[in-house]
């Protein structure tokens, strides 16, 4: 095992800069996502640890090692593909086995990691079949499996569970977690699916635009969002922002005026973004009387029930607003009918309405 560093890492292609001065440390035995929108280079960071791709500038290191300029082969990373990059031809033991057999590692110790590997991931029963005969599950789990035999430091996992349908991505979750817990290894893991993010990380890494918007445990990158962006890429439905003032420990908007902290506005007449998430949009008796803000009033919109909650599209004067309710509190909304409801004053976010930072 062992621990990854980047250290002002740069990567350009032409003159599109994909990371731009980005250092992170990984801690030994971890698992690390790197999560953001289609572009934002965490897939790009991901094959620079891996050395599929070059550095423009800065140092990678793995555990105590300076890889920078090491070849894949020589990093002892093992990678797991969106696509799983099985070979058609050869049967499931062969496709796990595919990399100690090129490096001759002696037949019994290959024997003894194949079947430990396909033990750990059931898939014993598998080994004399070829992928064509196996589900995107089985195929994934063989992929998983290849990459376990190599007893690598670090652990790569780009996207490895996007072409699942969304049953049996549940599924693969919880077992490449229990696959963590039992092997112990670094793993590093992008996705751009924020719910994925905050179920399987130990830390996550939001990115953005080749730079890192914050990184911290699931917890701390949702109640504590470092900026607007970070707040509304993470949690979904996403976060509800509005524009307003904030002047005298007061914040305005035209559809709502809301006394908060008096010590939060730095200028008077600030412009400022107030964050509210769905789930702290309530109807006013189901928050204590210490939490809560005035009541609003508020038009249902749209009910989308989702089992023991609902998504309810409220509006609010111009401007429309998500909630999260419970599914015992829907008896008293109704589509096209007028509600009262309240923010949970404790989880208000501000941010300011240039930068985009959160405010303290």
């Amino acid at each position: 095992m062992a621990d990854v560093r980047l250290e002002h890492v740069v990567k350009r292609f032409g003159s599109v800069e994909a990371v731009k001065d980005l250092s992170l440390r990984i801690p030994d035995g971890t698992f690390t996502v790197l999560v953001g929108p289609s572009g934002c280079g965490k897939t790009t960071t991901l094959r620079l640890i891996a050395g599929l791709e070059t550095v423009t500038s800065g140092r990678i290191f793995i555990g105590d090692q300076d890889v920078t300029h090491l070849e894949p082969k020589d990093r002892n990373v093992a990678m797991v593909f969106q696509n799983y990059a099985l070979y058609p031809h050869l049967s499931v033991w062969e496709n796990i086995a595919f990399g100690l057999l090129a490096r001759k590692v002696p037949k019994p110790e290959i024997e003894r990691r194949v079947q430990r590997a396909a033990a750990m991931l059931g898939i014993q029963h598998l080994l004399d079949r070829k992928p064509r005969q196996l589900s995107g599950g089985q195929q994934q789990r063989v992929a998983i499996g290849r990459a376990i035999v190599r007893e690598p430091n670090v652990f790569l996992f780009d996207e490895p569970l996007s072409n699942l349908d969304a049953k049996l991505r549940v599924e693969m979750r919880t077992e490449l977690l229990k696959l963590h817990r039992d092997l112990g290894t670094t793993a590093i893991y992008v996705t751009h699916d924020q719910e994925e993010a905050m179920t399987m990380g130990d830390r996550i890494v939001v990115m953005a635009q080749g730079e890192i918007q914050q990184q911290g445990t699931p917890r701390e990158v949702y109640f504590h969002p470092r900026n607007r962006f970070v707040a509304e890429f993470i949690g979904s439905p996403t976060m509800n922002m509005i524009p307003g003032t904030l002047a005298q420990g007061v914040f305005r908007a035209p559809e709502l005026s809301l006394p908060l902290a008096a010590d939060v506005a730095r200028e008077e007449g600030q412009a400022v973004v107030l964050g509210v998430r769905p789930e702290d949009v309530q109807l006013p008796q189901v928050l204590p009387p210490e939490r809560r803000t005035p009541s609003i009033a508020a038009t249902v919109e749209v009910v989308e029930l989702l089992g023991s909650r609902a998504i309810v599209a409220l509006r609010v004067g111009e401007r429309e607003l998500k909630a999260v309710i419970e599914e015992r509190h829907l008896e008293q909304i109704r589509e096209g009918e007028s509600i009262e409801v309240a923010f949970d004053r404790t989880r208000l976010h501000l941010f300011d309405a240039l930068s985009g930072a959160r405010l303290p």
